[in-house]
């Protein structure tokens, strides 16, 4: 496999990842416009786009971004608000951004027609001369030429100023108030309690000025402290905080961190003292001459204090330390790789395991103890390389979720409704492979959630509800599976208007008593819907049999459970990973089975267990659990002993029973599909290769679940 990258791809993907940062950043901007660390975060994606762009020749993407950052210079600098309107503009623009990022050095009239038309827009919103920055394309001089225009904190910021920016800087603070400080007003200690806010501080104080008891006045300010802040918001930000200080202040940086800064080293003690003005270079070179420590001598001769002494030591400790960490983050750094190179890793360590029970299945048939302990030793490795190699497809689901925030803006656009989107455990981590393949389900309910779940804001009004409807997307964790929910407080599922339509379509007999969730359940079936009218956003329903085969396909399940006039839960219920299952083998008939380890409660002698009366149920610790029998399910002959074992397994606090003729062993491999052929297949949800080189199925828990309950109604 080929280790080497195409830098344009690595550009682009990194500028897609800039505009997910823009767009996300844009949609916290609806809520606060005035939050400038978030306009700064959009300028600064366009800025590295347009940046980066440059250097790959793309000049129309080049000069659309320049355009854009160029509006947001103005927003920067407080010469222009953010509104609605700009807001979708700017929206618009980024989707325009991945349209040229997508083109490349290609051509496209449409594309350009909507560049021409979207810069118009963007260049409408500036002055004159900010306009005139803006059609020059974002050359090296139009940003030098932007910065005089709009003199102002961030306009036209230039590559140089942005790495100042993003870097940590240490400065060091002497603070000696006036006499008068407390008498006026002033608090020193409100001050530094501003600064820490800034970064990391070290403080130290000094009392060597306090006089004596009896000469102190009690409203006098005595003391005076150095400071030293690491931080990245610049000198400004640090001046800033002392502007109205009555005394005397003195700000100087001290560390400016550089990305290839290597050495920890900071001055000695002697030069921080010259440095600060406590000393005069001429005694510094008289105290070197002693044998003593150098603050000893200094002490000695009166030149410094001990507290001065003191805080020179903890300065010079205090910048070594910083660098030592600036060094180590970067030391640290991480590396990019593609998607298909890890799912290229996952498989073959699937195969290592795979390979290795062959080896274990070899070992124990000749019965040679030293192959059997290799393999033994193996088996820990391998199973190390196969947690690293999984930890290493994990993403959190907010790479999912927050897509979504742009979806929920549009449709109630669209719709005229009103909808705030919540979202819960983000943090939670999914295989990728399962993250992109959950996309489009999750955008189709969430789409019918707000299309014919929550109401119009004067329907919820009248029905008592808040004008503004709640859909709340939320992700947790469920042993070795992930649950995602899809919960809003519309106007629920109606169960009369549910069965009707099942009835008329004849998936039901009008004779059929169903509980109300199995009701719920039939909007699942093919082509259900209780639409009245076909909308360009589905109807609840449409497609949901579609929803449901693609997240079974993923080893998934979905439920729903809804009440009228409350709102409507979708619960989906989700495999950690694809890549390998852990498992018990199980044996029906002549066929081989694979039990998912993640469901099974316990195992035990069907005779020990079953009941006297004849019904399909087990006495199971004292609770009534109903169990299958495989050999039936799977129109298998009966066995002729009868005899057999449960497997009982827990779906949602639910437990059922699986008999199977045998228990094997555990087990654990990388799951195959079954292919198209086979994609309708009830109860098995793929396939994996044994150690001697026969296929076993893997049982499809959940939906066997499903049947034996169904057959104990």
């Amino acid at each position: 496999m080929s280790l080497s990258t195409d830098p344009l791809e690595t550009f682009r993907e990194e500028a897609k990842e800039l505009l997910v940062t823009l767009e996300e950043s844009l949609m916290a901007l609806e809520e606060e416009p005035q939050d400038h660390e978030l306009i700064d975060t959009a300028f600064r994606a366009l800025h590295t786009i347009k940046g980066s762009g440059n250097m790959f020749d793309l000049d129309r993407l080049v000069a659309f971004a320049h355009t854009v950052e160029t509006v947001f210079a103005a927003l920067r600098d407080g010469s222009l608000e953010l509104d609605r309107r700009l807001t979708d503009l700017s929206l618009t623009a980024k989707d325009h951004l991945a349209d040229l990022l997508a083109l490349g050095d290609g051509s496209d009239p449409e594309i350009e027609q909507r560049d021409r038309e979207l810069s118009s827009r963007f260049t409408a919103y500036l002055p004159e001369g900010g306009a005139a920055s803006a059609e020059s394309g974002g050359s090296a001089e139009a940003d030098v030429g932007e910065a005089t225009a709009h003199d102002g904190p961030g306009a036209g910021v230039a590559d140089d100023e942005l790495k100042d920016e993003a870097k940590d800087s240490t400065y060091r603070v002497i603070l000696k108030p006036s006499l008068e400080t407390f008498r006026i007003g002033g608090n020193p200690l409100l001050l530094i309690s501003e600064l820490q806010e800034l970064g990391q501080t070290l403080v130290m104080g000094f009392v060597a000025d306090v006089p004596p008891l009896s000469e102190i006045d009690p409203e006098g300010c005595y003391l005076h402290w150095d400071i030293l802040v690491t931080t990245a918001a610049g000198e400004d930000a640090v001046r800033d905080v002392f502007l109205f200080v009555d005394g005397e202040i003195d700000i100087r940086v001290v560390d400016e961190g550089g990305f290839f800064d290597t050495d920890i080293n900071y001055k000695r003690l002697g030069e921080i003292l010259v440095d600060r003005g406590e000393i005069k270079p001429e005694d510094l070179e008289h105290a070197i001459g002693s044998k003593d420590y150098l603050g000893d001598v200094l002490i000695r001769s009166g030149y410094v204090t001990q507290e001065q002494v003191q805080s020179a030591l903890s300065e010079q400790n205090y910048v070594r330390k910083m660098r030592e960490t600036r060094r180590q983050t970067e030391s640290s750094s991480t590396i990019k790789v593609q998607t298909e190179k890890l799912d290229e890793l996952v498989n073959l360590v699937g195969e290592f395991v795979s390979l290795h029970a062959n080896i274990a299945m070899l070992a124990e048939q000749k019965g040679d103890q030293d192959v059997r302990s290799a393999a033994e030793q193996m088996e820990g490795l391998i199973r190390q390389v196969r947690d690293l190699s999984i930890d290493l497809h994990m993403v959190p689901v907010d790479l999912l979720f927050s897509g979504f925030r742009r979806l929920v803006r549009d449709l109630c656009a669209d719709l005229g409704k009103d909808v705030h989107l919540e979202l819960e455990g983000t943090e939670t981590e999914l295989d990728k492979n399962v993250v992109d393949a959950l996309k489009d389900p999750l955008l189709h309910l969430i789409r019918n959630s707000i299309d014919h779940g929550i109401e119009t804001p004067e329907e919820r009004s009248a029905a008592g509800k808040e004008r503004a409807g709640r859909l709340k997307l939320s992700a947790y964790y469920a042993g070795a599976h992930v649950v995602i929910e899809i919960d809003d407080d519309g106007a629920g599922l109606n169960a009369e208007r549910i069965r009707a339509k099942a009835v008329d379509r004849g998936l039901i007999s009008a004779e059929l008593e169903l509980s109300e969730s199995e009701i719920q359940g039939l909007i699942f079936e093919p082509g259900f819907s209780t639409a009245e009218n076909a909308t360009n956003v589905s109807g609840r329903g449409v497609g949901m049999d579609v929803v449901k085969r693609n997240i079974e396909n993923l080893g998934g399940s979905i439920r729903v459970r809804s009440q009228q006039g409350v709102g409507t839960n979708m619960k989906i219920r989700i495999p950690l990973t694809l890549a390998i299952v852990e498992g018990l083998l199980a044996r029906i008939g002549d066929g081989m089975y694979l039990i998912n380890l993640a469901y099974i409660v316990e195992c035990l002698e069907l005779a020990d267990v079953v009941d006297d009366s004849g019904d399909q149920i087990i006495d199971f610790r004292g609770e009534i659990v109903p169990y299958l029998d495989l050999r039936r399910f799977f129109r298998l002959e009966a066995s002729e002993n009868g005899g057999g074992q449960v497997v009982v397994v827990a779906i949602d606090d639910r437990k059922v029973g699986l008999v199977v003729d045998g228990i094997l062993d555990k087990y654990q491999s990388v799951i195959k599909s079954l292919g198209k052929v086979y994609e309708r297949a009830q109860g098995v949800s793929g396939a994996i290769i044994l150690g001697d080189g026969r296929p076993a199925l893997m049982l499809d828990v959940d939906r066997l679940a499903r049947v034996t309950r169904e057959e104990l109604r």
